[in-house]
């Protein structure tokens, strides 16, 4: 079961109740293709060496549900920079280790849908986010 995540830039915070949470770690690591020429050619191809330089880029894909207006309007300013610019936005969930984390907004999509209610206030916004981890330069 996953918990809550809070983001927050500026005066704007947002609360998701979250369904789904993944963590993307990439690697850049670089290869040394080893040649072969014509002397060595018989004893077939040699192996590669790879280079670990540790550029380690860690994202996050959360999925979640806001049930205000309000939470959108703030989710959608603090994606378009919560008029701060360059700073990242601060990640809160409570079960991951080193929150909270330093965070750019790279993708933001809300889908609106009416809850089954009468009044014209019930919404509930499904919320696909993703993250990466930073901080300015």
């Amino acid at each position: 079961m996953t918990s809550n995540i809070i983001i927050a830039k500026g005066a704007y915070s947002v609360t998701l109740q979250t369904v789904e949470v993944s963590d993307n770690l990439k690697n850049e690591i670089r290869l040394i293709v080893l040649p072969t020429t014509k002397q060595n050619q018989a004893a077939g191809p040699k192996t590669n060496k790879a280079i670990d330089l540790l550029k380690i880029t860690h994202s996050m894909n959360i999925r979640g549900i806001i049930m205000t207006t309000a939470d959108r309007d703030n989710l959608i300013k603090i994606a378009k920079g919560a008029d701060i610019a360059g700073s990242p936005a601060t990640l809160t969930y409570s079960t991951y280790p080193g929150s909270p984390l330093s965070v750019f907004v790279t993708e933001l999509n809300i889908v609106e849908a009416s809850l089954d209610r009468d009044t014209s206030n019930d919404r509930k916004y499904q919320v696909q986010i993703t993250v990466l981890e930073g901080v300015s330069a």
